[in-house]
């Protein structure tokens, strides 16, 4: 159980990094080249994973699996695409607002949208506690920005 709680824990470590990172290798290199050069990073160690899980060369991650690209449809495309925004927009953003104030606004926007997914698209509407955390999340963005000005 530890387990599944951490992949979020460093996925959200992960995250503030990645954009921290690459805003400060953007005031070097520029915001472009900083994008280009974390997508060829990305490129290599998923493609090296890729073929190890496609070879079976590692085990135990029966949860995941590397398929030959055949029947692909046109939005199969679009989680790349919106990656590229996350790793373009979130740096920006950093440059405009701060770390504190970008994130703050991307994870209520994220719970938000992740509720109105999960209402429509798999049939499970939040519930009021859950309305109301995401509620005390956007009050707390509200804070953060009063506090900025």
């Amino acid at each position: 159980m530890i387990f599944k709680f951490l992949l979020p824990i460093v996925a959200g470590i992960s995250i503030v990094l990645q954009g921290t990172l690459n805003r400060t290798s953007a005031s070097q290199i520029g915001l472009v080249s900083a994008v280009f050069l974390n997508a060829l990073v990305f490129l290599v160690f998923s493609g090296v994973f890729w073929l190890a899980m496609r070879f079976e060369l590692i085990g135990g991650l029966t949860t995941m699996s590397a398929k030959p690209f055949i029947d692909l449809k046109w939005w199969q495309i679009l989680p790349g695409v919106l990656g590229f925004f996350i790793v373009l927009l979130t740096p920006l953003a950093i440059e405009f607002l701060g770390a504190n104030l970008t994130f703050a606004a991307i994870i209520c926007t994220q719970l938000a949208v992740s509720m109105i997914w999960d209402s429509y698209m798999e049939k499970a509407p939040p519930s009021p506690l859950s309305l109301v955390g995401v509620g005390v999340m956007v009050v707390g963005l509200v804070l953060i920005v009063v506090s900025k000005k």
